[in-house]
């Protein structure tokens, strides 16, 4: 594979800078994006950032307020849950556009999103419970 000249490099970093910028979100939402970007990056690519935040405001609550972890997980499994069922929309939308290519893992993606969203609001509702 020959390597990318810097012209080619340039339009590479111009296309990922567009990434999860509040205009890609609209897109990402509305089905806009190709299906594999809508669930690769719809569903797991916003992880890699709230995360690691989350488990570091976790710690400060376990230290500030012990015994209230319950509710902060809570409120962040049904808010993801709610993210992915917008994430949702959009891959369906996406997959119903999209002319080429095998339609099986498109719907296998679509009914995994639909499994983490529904298990992720349970999970949430659950924990504000116990």
């Amino acid at each position: 594979m020959a390597e990318p000249d810097h012209e080619e490099l340039e339009a590479i970093f111009e296309e990922r800078a567009k990434f999860f910028t509040p205009k890609w979100f609209g897109d990402l939402f509305a089905g806009r994006l190709a299906p594999g970007d809508t669930f690769w990056a719809g569903n797991y690519g916003p992880a890699l950032v709230v995360v690691p935040l989350i488990v570091i405001l976790a710690l400060f609550t376990a230290l500030i307020s012990p015994g209230h972890l319950g509710a902060f997980f809570g409120s962040f499994a049904v808010a993801a849950g709610i993210y992915r069922i917008a994430v949702l929309i959009g891959l369906t939308r996406s997959v119903w556009r999209a002319e080429a290519g095998p339609t099986f893992w498109r719907w296998v993606g679509v009914l995994w999103t639909v499994f983490e969203a529904v298990a992720l609001i349970w999970l949430g509702l659950g924990l504000f419970g116990g």
